[in-house]
């Protein structure tokens, strides 16, 4: 009898144990609903819908399935290749003159023993500058006359006009520029950020053993900024990747000149909203996604490999 009572009351006394915990977190459950039902229906069911689109042929409102039509359709449109060879073009290119001018740029503001702040302001400015300003504000400046900012001044050096957004071989390079100008200020910041987060110890206990500057740069600021140059990579390959506004206000649908601002993003927005072929659209998004996810997981393995 007592072995039966004890099974009947084990229940009801776990039970009791959750009700406190339940009671002292229901708040801050409450709290997150919002953001979690936020991104089941903004963020994961339209990813969800996209997968299901991407099997389809549909204009987004009704549509029969296809099985991998869509995806055998994208492998050969020599449109899709071009508009990935292009954004792979300006993803190396953004990412390299970023890591590269950003991180130059931290280490001369850490270097100062004054001004950091003021530094940091102006730098940072151009990144609350809408897409669409600078889009306008680079359209001026890169006009390819003598009536162009840039090539009013370079005039003055005896160099010819020179068509920044209107010859293909210039025209991706300067797009990488005009995402830079946005970038710089919000990624210096963060590899500032990283640089003091450096015990001054290290410096002082390598500068007593007599290692040169170049070898405590070398042997100690890389080593310790690799978290951040991983972050960053990741940051800059995801962000040109799916970049859009600007390409587009820009280059046009036919991402012009010569089609040579073609992005993949370009390329579903331009299959979903001109052609109405939301399916293959879909397919190419659900291919941007696998390459974005693929690149990342890689990055983050090489970036945090043991040596």
């Amino acid at each position: 009898m007592s072995s039966m009572n004890t099974s009947v009351i084990h229940p009801s006394r776990k039970k009791r144990r959750l009700n406190p915990f339940v009671r002292r977190n229901i708040a801050g459950y409450l709290l997150c609903s919002p953001m979690i039902l936020g991104l089941l229906i903004f963020v994961f069911y339209p990813m969800f819908q996209t997968f299901i689109y991407s099997f389809q042929s549909t204009n987004g409102i009704s549509g029969t399935f296809n099985s991998v039509t869509n995806y055998k359709w994208i492998f050969k449109d020599d449109m899709f290749w071009d508009a990935l060879k292009n954004t792979a073009i300006m993803s190396v290119m953004a990412v390299l003159i970023d890591i590269v001018v950003c991180f130059v740029l931290a280490s001369l503001i850490n270097s100062l023993s004054y001004n950091k702040s003021f530094f940091k302001s102006i730098y940072f400015l151009p990144n609350v500058v809408s897409s669409v300003a600078t889009a306008l504000l680079f359209n001026f400046l890169f006009y390819p006359t003598d009536a162009g900012v840039i090539n009013y001044f370079l005039s003055f050096l005896g160099i010819k006009p020179v068509g920044w957004l209107v010859q293909p071989g210039i025209a991706k390079f300067s797009i990488v520029l005009m995402g830079l100008w946005r970038s710089v200020g919000y990624d210096t910041i963060l590899f500032l950020a990283g640089l003091q987060s450096i015990p001054r110890e290290y410096y002082e206990a390598a500068k007593v053993d007599g290692a040169s500057g170049l070898q405590r740069w070398w042997h100690i600021t890389i080593p310790n900024m690799k978290p951040i140059f991983a972050f960053m990579i990741i940051m800059q390959v995801i962000g040109t990747l799916k970049r859009f506004d600007d390409v587009w206000l820009i280059g046009g649908i036919g991402g012009n000149p010569g089609g040579s601002l073609q992005t993949v993003v370009l390329y579903i927005y331009r299959n979903a909203w001109i052609s109405r072929d939301v399916g293959i659209a879909s397919a190419a998004s659900v291919v941007l996604f696998a390459i974005t996810l693929i690149i990342t997981i890689v990055n983050y393995r090489l970036m945090n490999k043991e040596r």
